[in-house]
């Protein structure tokens, strides 16, 4: 049977409604009898949306007043849809509907047992959480000759990152059907040399291979002084990488956000080489 979103009072379709509530929503124990629950409760204990006021209260005859929660009734109209009495399909902008139940018992809020969330999703915030959970590990630096051993004056080194790890990173967040995904994207690699000097980048760089000429290197750095003078002996050679991020949602919002950059350091020693003058 489809579910009905908005029911007269029948009293025979009351039970196939509340059949199909979950446990997963609760709300506030302040609801009462005339309906003043400040907010639905969703699976994670956050209130998620404003409730609607009952049309009534009890008279004061009535005895205590009635315990009332809100609960949740399809977490997905686009799974479980929903029609109106006319047969149209609605839906909430969250896709969730929740009913108000009363000392055990489904009761109508403006003539309806199903409400729709309101929407209070904004798919903006939903993007900068999405933005904070974007896993991009730090880079890895690379050079030719090997940093790890001797870099050398006048002798261009060539620079790069792990070209796998140069690539386009995403991460979604969602409330309900409302989805917002960031794309962060890699534009641009700034070497700091620890000289003074800075080689700025628009891409990875290119691995040394055999075989390559030095007009090869799309990413490279000539040191003019050895590092001999430095404290430690050494200088520190940090690359810093810059990604532009932008954001879609499922409610066709977007936009740019804040770049996210990553980095890493190491310590390098450049050794002198001596011109010898030759006759």
């Amino acid at each position: 049977m489809r579910p009905i979103a908005r029911l007269l009072v029948v009293a025979t379709l009351v039970p196939v409604l509340a059949g199909i509530v979950s446990s997963g929503a609760q709300a506030d124990d302040a609801a009462g009898a005339g309906g003043t629950a400040k907010g639905y409760v969703d699976e994670a204990g956050n209130p998620t949306a404003e409730a609607v006021t009952a049309t009534s209260k009890p008279p004061s005859s009535a005895g205590p007043p009635a315990k009332c929660v809100w609960e949740l009734l399809n977490k997905n109209d686009e799974e479980n849809v929903m029609y109106d009495l006319n047969g149209k399909r609605i839906s909430s902008p969250t896709g969730r509907w929740y009913q108000k139940v009363c000392d055990g018992s489904p009761v109508q809020i403006n003539g309806s047992f199903a409400i729709p969330e309101q929407a209070r999703v904004d798919p903006a915030v939903l993007a900068q959480q999405a933005r904070r959970s974007v896993t991009i590990a730090d880079p890895q630096m690379a050079t030719s000759p090997q940093a790890d051993r001797r870099l050398y004056t006048r002798v261009p080194t060539w620079l790069w990152v792990d070209p796998g790890w140069w690539r386009t990173y995403s991460a979604t967040a969602r409330a309900g059907i409302v989805s917002s995904t960031v794309v962060a994207r890699p534009v641009r690699a700034s070497w700091t040399m620890g000289d003074g000097g800075q080689a700025v980048c628009n891409g990875p760089g290119t691995q040394w291979r055999r075989g390559l000429s030095e007009n090869q290197s799309t990413c490279s750095y000539t040191y003019r002084n050895a590092s001999a003078g430095q404290g430690s002996g050494k200088f520190i050679m940090t690359v810093e990488i810059e990604f532009e991020v932008s954001w879609t949602s499922s409610l066709g919002r977007g936009g740019g956000l804040a770049r996210i950059t990553r980095s890493a350091s190491k310590a390098v020693e450049v050794g002198e080489i001596q011109a010898v003058e030759t006759q």
